[in-house]
């Protein structure tokens, strides 16, 4: 099976095709659909007008870090201060979250140590009293 990597044109260009023999079968014309000729194009009753589905969620869903892929939001400073700040318990889990700039789930991760096992609170040392 051979693949192709296609740009949102070309892509737009095979989705109408595919619409307009769809219509075409619908209303039972008879089509020579050339998959092979980008250029074609079916002459489409006036009357009747082809409907685009709607474009999917990935298609039109813009990343909130496009060009910050692969940088780290939180760093070791900082989640070391989200784990005294877990810690001490005074903040909801979505409060920090908000005040990082991450999602819950981030910082729920954080604290069952699932994510950034490597930073971790230093317990202080019990102190001895020798009589």
């Amino acid at each position: 099976m051979n693949m192709y990597i296609l740009s949102a044109a070309q892509f737009d260009q095979i989705i109408k095709a595919l619409d307009d023999a769809r219509f075409a079968l619908d209303t039972c014309q008879h089509v020579e659909l050339d998959i092979t000729d980008p250029k074609q194009t079916i002459a489409l009753p006036a009357t009747n007008k082809v409907s685009k589905a709607p474009k999917s969620q990935s298609k039109t869903r813009k990343s909130s870090r496009k060009g910050r892929r692969g940088v780290a939001v939180l760093t070791e400073p900082k989640v070391l201060e989200i784990k005294r700040q877990l810690a001490a318990g005074g903040k909801s889990v979505a409060a920090i979250a908000r005040d990082f700039g991450v999602h819950i789930t981030t910082i729920n991760c954080i604290k069952w140590g699932k994510t950034w096992k490597n930073v971790t609170l230093q317990q202080p040392a019990p102190v001895v009293v020798a009589d």
